[in-house]
């Protein structure tokens, strides 16, 4: 008998298989397909693909991994259990959606973004049956629109406080606002300037005054050179940022926030690096400015103002029905030559001091005392009349003759006493003080004389 031939024909299947099933077999193969081609098309352009069921569960994913976990791994889980942070899930969206972006944790753990594409897919009755979607990990391109976006902000920010800096009239005055724009901008509760100085940290300006513990983190890390970031007892966010720079111009900006404040994050360092420096530059500037000034206005050796300070400073008080009276007291050391000649320079400088203090010390709050050049000191005794100033002079001559005789200063005095009324120049004053000096020169040394005031002035 010859074999039969058990093939069976295309045209045979509609004869062996029941017409329901072979409908349902032809829908069953028709699906694949579609999905295949789905798949196929869509991970051209994803990074994966994927369906949910009604539910929001994943019932499909594609490649083999997605975000680090096994795709196999995820089927059943709802799919907004992966996504960070709160607000609406894409995931329950029943309609149509394009490039959403959304922020979802990989299997270690790490933030990913995700640009969504989702389309509802329906059952037979036409009602909800779960969503087909398409996603591409965006995390780097969002990354780096973050940073560029956070660096425009930063820069818009460091450009308005340097426009508040650079339209002060002052340097005080522009770290002064520098500080106050800086403390509204990052949302401080104070700003403030340190400086270091012989017995410890110092505010040289601030919008309120620093916590004690910031002042004490400020001694160690200006000591050091070196920033300090941490919370301060009570939780307070707390930092301390060095401009770095030769004393007087060493500083450090600190910025703290209130108990249970937000802490730093990497933009509000960026800004308070940034201005550390701006207004360490200009804080540096301004005391280095001062200490010139100080320089050029001092004597030295002792201490006190110099010939030109003091004269500005006498002018500026010698202002005709505007000024209290006073009295002008010049000083002539009488052995300077004879102290130096025996022994040494060094002991004359030491003379020199000597009276430089006893000056100081006998000086009122709103006295001038200064050096006038060489062995000469002056002295302006605000609101003094004859007695008053006979007085100090007494004093300072006392003074002088308790310190030990050998070494000692000694000298004499020219007074002259100012009316307001009298209209008087400061050159006139002068002359007539010198005048007395010289004629107790004249009468012995070590002594006092009072200059009359003339009947008018011409």
């Amino acid at each position: 008998m010859p074999a039969m031939n058990t093939a069976l024909r295309p045209e045979d299947w509609s004869v062996m298989v029941p017409p329901a099933a072979a409908a349902s077999a032809a829908l069953h193969g028709a699906l694949l397909e579609s999905r295949q081609r789905w798949q196929d098309l869509a991970g051209l352009g994803s990074d994966l693909v994927f369906e949910t069921d009604n539910t929001g569960r994943f019932t499909f994913l594609w490649p083999e991994t997605v975000l680090g976990h096994r795709s196999a791994g995820l089927l059943g889980r709802r799919a907004d259990s992966l996504l960070l942070g709160a607000g609406p899930s894409p995931f329950d969206l029943r309609q149509a959606v394009r490039n959403h972006r959304a922020w979802v944790a990989d299997a270690s753990g790490q933030p990913r973004c995700l640009s969504l594409s989702l389309a509802p897919l329906g059952d037979a009755r036409g009602g909800f049956a779960g969503l087909r979607g398409a996603a591409h990990d965006v995390t780097q391109e969002e990354t780096a629109a973050a940073t560029a976006a956070a660096g425009l902000r930063r820069a818009a920010m460091l450009d308005a406080l340097a426009e508040a800096v650079r339209h002060a009239g002052t340097a005080s005055e522009a770290v002064a606002r520098g500080l106050a724009g800086l403390r509204e901008a990052l949302g401080c509760a104070g700003t403030a300037m340190m400086v270091p100085t012989a017995t410890g940290p110092e505010v040289a300006a601030g919008t309120v005054d620093p916590p004690a513990g910031l002042i004490a983190a400020a001694g160690l890390a200006l000591a050091a050179e070196q920033d300090w970031l941490g919370p301060l007892e009570g939780g307070q966010p707390a930092a301390l940022l060095h401009h770095h720079g030769r004393p007087p111009a060493l500083s450090a900006l600190a910025a703290w926030r209130s108990p249970g404040g937000r802490a730093w994050d990497a933009e509000d360092l960026a800004v308070l690096r940034s201005m550390a420096a701006t207004l360490g530059a200009v804080l540096g500037f301004g005391r280095l400015q001062q200490e010139l000034e100080r320089q050029a206005s001092t004597d030295p050796l002792t201490g006190l103002a110099n010939r030109r300070a003091f004269l500005d400073a006498l002018e500026a008080r010698l202002v005709p029905r505007r000024a209290a009276p006073g009295a002008l007291v010049f000083l002539d050391l009488d052995n300077l030559k004879p102290l130096n000649d025996q022994h040494g320079h060094d002991a004359g400088d030491a003379a020199l001091r000597a009276t430089a203090r006893l000056l100081r010390e006998t000086a009122g709050p709103d006295d001038i005392a200064a050096r006038f050049g060489g062995d000469e000191f002056i002295l302006w005794i605000d609101g003094a009349d004859a007695a008053i100033a006979t007085a100090r002079a007494a004093a300072l001559i006392q003074g002088a003759h308790a310190m030990p005789a050998a070494r000692a200063p000694r000298f004499s005095l020219g007074i002259a006493t100012w009316d307001p009324a009298s209209g008087e120049l400061p050159a006139r004053l002068l002359a007539r003080a010198d005048a007395a000096l010289y004629e107790a020169k004249r009468n012995g040394r070590g002594g006092w004389r009072l200059a009359e005031a003339p009947a008018s002035w011409n």
